[in-house]
């Protein structure tokens, strides 16, 4: 109990400092209007506080992935910090994109291995080693100027993006390749939906396509977390129903 308790207090403690720090000092390498701060800041404690209740309710090595993936997507929706000095920014912006791309990455593992299969070392180190090589580069960012890493940062944000892509694909593959009840105890249907429509919305409506402020529609990817949560705990909570309690098995046994 004591060591759930810990993680959940570093995480919710971490995200939350980085987001205070965020907010009033944000970092001109992300540009976030105004009026948006705010509800930004708050998209990034519903990416974090989903995770972390999907986690405490039912542990398992899915709602572990997902602890990551809302830890990074909740750091990412703060911004970078801003603190004066333009070297210790860069490499805080550098810390920045690791978490962008820890989170990306983790939707990933979660869309590989939910509801069936696993990963073997080779490929979650493979498949971990953007966030890592990112974080690493950090000393070295804050040494090298600005102009010199924009082309850089580019391809990290674009490379966390295609993973992100590949996970909703994953989801949508992993939909129709399931059988029926798989399918529909696993709630793949929603995962996709809150994946994709949410993504969808979000997408179209930064490039304009939709009324209003563009980057407000970024708000509707809150539908991806509350999506995962509710499926990973409803999963979990039926497959746990359908197994034989201890005192079942017992009476079974001394019959």
């Amino acid at each position: 109990m004591a060591p759930r308790w810990g993680w959940v207090a570093a995480s919710v403690s971490g995200v939350l400092l980085w987001r205070l720090a965020a907010y009033y000092s944000p970092s001109s390498f992300v540009t976030i209007p105004d009026g948006l701060r705010l509800p930004f800041a708050l998209l990034g404690v519903l990416f974090l506080l989903s995770s972390v209740w999907a986690w405490w309710a039912r542990p398992s090595k899915w709602t572990a992935v997902f602890l990551l993936y809302g830890l990074g997507l909740g750091i990412h929706w703060g911004g970078a910090l801003g603190v004066g000095d333009a070297s210790v920014e860069m490499g805080l912006f550098w810390v920045y994109l690791a978490f962008t791309a820890l989170g990306d990455v983790a939707l990933l593992h979660l869309a590989l291995i939910y509801p069936q299969g696993r990963l073997k070392l080779k490929w979650l180190v493979a498949l971990y080693a953007p966030p890592a090589v990112t974080v690493l580069l950090a000393p070295v960012a804050a040494l090298t100027p600005r102009a010199t890493l924009g082309p850089v940062v580019g391809l990290v944000l674009l490379v966390a993006n295609l993973l992100s892509l590949t996970a909703g694909i994953a989801f949508l593959v992993r939909t129709f390749t399931v059988d029926a009840a798989t399918r529909r105890a696993a709630r793949l249907p929603l995962i996709v939906t809150g994946v994709f429509s949410g993504s969808v919305v979000a997408l179209l409506g930064t490039a304009g396509v939709l009324p209003g402020i563009p980057e407000a529609w970024n708000l509707a990817l809150g539908a991806v977390p509350i999506a995962l949560a509710v499926a990973l705990v409803s999963q979990s909570l039926e497959r746990r129903q359908r197994e034989p309690s201890p005192e079942s098995t017992d009476a079974a046994v001394a019959r």
